[in-house]
């Protein structure tokens, strides 16, 4: 037997790390981990069929995939998954096994090399049949876990377009809200001194200052008594509290300083 009738074989990469079959993984939540594996098989190099090791899903994972399953479909993937990954290491330790024999027979003891050479192919025909049987038998299984996958990462895109749908929105809103003309400021005497007091033309006072006149202020832009308060460089400016609540209530998802920040990119009572 010559040993250029064997065929190299290629480096098998085991499935690692293990499916433990003796493990209780309850779904947290409904949903667990599942990590795809796949390997190279020991013949011909070409990638087998990829098992998925399924795993409890840690508060600090991020990588698998966490998808929605019952504890019976974790529990049979579970078992799909021990049976593949032992098959499949089963039966390339015994081709192994085989090849290192034929290969190891020296080439002038004919009657040797042709037993070892026949156990050879004996094994390599035994291999190729396990390695089917095995992965037709995963495969609803296999399946399955894709099919999860899937839907996981289709509501992982949907949830993501929603979030720039509302950001998007939440954008817009805040953009309305400051063209809109309702802002006024008024000079006022404070005992430090004085001041200016900024309010809301379309929402009543909450404690106006005696002094504050509000007429003599047009109603503007959220620019406006920005400008304005520049143009007066006073050390001090009141915000109307009913104002700021107001326009909390209509900003919905921001603080009106993060607002006024997000604008001016400055605090709005320090102006720094």
């Amino acid at each position: 037997m010559s040993r250029r009738r064997l065929p190299y074989l290629t480096h098998h990469g085991k499935p690692y790390p293990r499916q433990d079959e003796h493990t209780r993984i309850d779904p947290a939540d409904g949903t667990v981990r599942v990590y795809e594996h796949s390997f190279r098989r020991l013949l011909d190099g070409e990638r087998a069929p990829s098992v998925f090791l399924v795993r409890a899903p840690g508060p600090r994972d991020g990588s698998g995939s966490l998808v929605a399953c019952t504890p019976e479909e974790c529990r049979r993937w579970m078992r799909a998954a021990v049976a593949y990954v032992t098959a499949v290491d089963g039966v390339t330790a015994e081709l192994s096994a085989a090849h290192r024999r034929a290969a190891s027979v020296p080439w002038r003891r004919e009657f040797a090399a042709r037993r070892a050479f026949a156990g050879w192919e004996a094994t390599r025909q035994r291999y190729e049949e396990a390695m089917r049987e095995a992965a037709e038998a995963y495969e609803p299984v296999g399946h399955a876990i894709r099919e999860a996958v899937r839907a996981a990462e289709e509501r992982a895109a949907a949830s993501a377009r929603e979030r720039v749908r509302q950001a998007e929105e939440a954008r817009l809103r805040r953009a309305r809200l400051a063209e809109r003309t309702v802002w006024g400021w008024s000079v006022v005497t404070e005992p430090r001194g004085t001041a200016v007091y900024v309010f809301r033309h379309d929402v009543p006072p909450a404690e106006a200052p005696a002094s504050a006149l509000p007429q003599d202020s047009p109603g503007v832009d959220l620019p406006g008594p920005r400008r304005a308060l520049k143009e007066l460089a006073l050390p001090d400016v009141l915000w109307d509290a009913a104002a700021l609540a107001e326009t909390e209530r209509e900003l919905a998802d921001v603080g009106f300083g993060r607002w006024w920040r997000d604008q001016f990119y400055e605090d709005h009572r320090t102006f720094t």
